[in-house]
């Protein structure tokens, strides 16, 4: 297949979760013989040039990579327009068999436009907000991309239910987790043991008002109240009111030298950080299959979550660590002290964890099913009783 992808990041630009999910994906896909030409946003400028920051990058056979997709197409004809026909001339000299979109909009709604245009099958995939977020502000867009794709691909089911209140797409849908490398991320070869130091509580990525950082300033001054213990945030605040809120937090309780924020890191590096923890810590309200929280597992920590939208497809409560009501400082807490006081039951469902994820949640289970994915829409079999409306999208008209 000659798959395009739309995308808003891709390697080496990797600013979150859909970054590594869409280069882990386009590595096996290729591996499989499959040809991708991938279109994302482009690079930030560099403050001295004032041109795209673009890293060196070599790409693999198989692999060919645009950038120039539009970040905010509902508002930029013109720009639609132009893409329009920039990938028409490509599709023209290698016509593409299937257009794969990550999240519903910008990518999805482009999707669905090029889709129309060329004559070729779409699939959406949704990951977390472009749903959960998105439905509420812009409900007859998501409403119309749904409508047009031709299959749907949701991340965990707790995505599913929410695409088909909207709009009935079940039918047409397919559950594809997300996954982890669990060569990469892996525990120490040996166990470092926890007698005579503190116990470390950790999180990572992107501290902003979805992750609960409200529930998890709290969370852990209790619990460095209480306990022993360090805290080790591996990521950074969104914007500089979130970092603001956190230093005058930390401040304001006298915790600087109890918790240790390590700014941006390179996504290679979070497997060191990550062996640092003793404990993961995911107080989050929106998820739409945490990648921190599978990381995590892989390096065989037990995690204390919300039970937030996909969290519960990954965390066994009581098994591979503990869900807890989201918003519930005092739930929170007290599985937090209970594992943070019984050490042999942090390992044991450490063990179980990292067992979790290498038997539901590999890379090539992930590639394999969104490929059959892709392959059947190609071969125009559609599933019986696929949901068919069609419904004038919001964008008709601009072109």
């Amino acid at each position: 297949m000659h798959i395009c992808l739309l995308t808003p990041s891709f390697p080496p630009m990797v600013d979150g979760g859909v970054a590594i999910a869409t280069g882990r994906l386009v590595a096996r896909l290729l591996q499989r013989g499959h040809q991708v030409t991938v279109w994302t946003t482009a690079p930030p400028e560099d403050s001295a040039t004032h041109t795209a920051a673009v890293p060196p990058v070599t790409a693999p056979p198989g692999l060919t990579l645009h950038y120039g997709l539009v970040q905010d197409p509902w508002r930029a004809a013109s720009a639609v327009a132009a893409l329009c026909t920039w990938v028409q001339a490509q599709h023209h000299v290698c016509p593409f068999d299937v257009i794969l979109a990550y999240f519903m909009y910008p990518a999805g709604y482009l999707a669905t436009v090029l889709g129309e245009l060329l004559g070729v099958p779409v699939v959406c995939s949704c990951r977390g907000n472009d749903v959960s977020k998105e439905m509420f502000i812009a409900p007859e867009i998501l409403a119309a991309v749904l409508a047009r794709s031709t299959r749907v691909i949701c991340v965990s089911t707790s995505l599913l239910h929410m695409a088909d209140t909207l709009v009935p797409c079940r039918a047409k849908a397919t559950v594809v987790a997300n996954a982890v490398d669990s060569t990469l991320f892996a525990p120490h070869a040996t166990v470092i043991p926890s007698q005579g130091r503190p116990v470390v509580l950790g999180t990572s990525g992107l501290m902003r008002w979805k992750k609960g950082i409200d529930l998890f300033l709290p969370l852990i001054h209790a619990l460095c109240t209480t306990h022993a213990v360090r805290v080790l945030v591996a990521g950074y605040g969104l914007d500089a009111a979130v970092d603001r809120q956190m230093t005058a937090f930390l401040d304001r309780h006298d915790l600087h030298q109890q918790v240790e924020i390590t700014g941006p890191l390179p996504h290679p590096q979070m497997v060191y950080a990550l062996r640092r923890m003793d404990l993961y810590i995911n107080t989050s309200y929106q998820e739409g299959m945490p990648n921190g929280v599978l990381e995590a597992m892989a390096c065989a920590l037990p995690v204390v979550a919300t039970d937030a939208d996909g969290t519960s497809d990954v965390v066994q409560d009581g098994v591979t660590g503990y869900l807890c009501p989201m918003g519930d400082l005092n739930a929170m807490a007290a599985r937090c002290r209970t594992l943070i006081e019984q050490p042999a039951l942090r390992q044991r469902m450490g063990r179980a964890a990292r067992l979790r994820v290498q038997q539901h949640f590999h890379p090539d289970q992930e590639a394999m099913a969104v490929e059959a994915v892709l392959q059947q829409v190609c071969s125009r079999e559609a599933p019986t009783g696929a949901h068919d409306d069609r419904q004038r999208a919001p964008w008709e008209g601009c072109r």
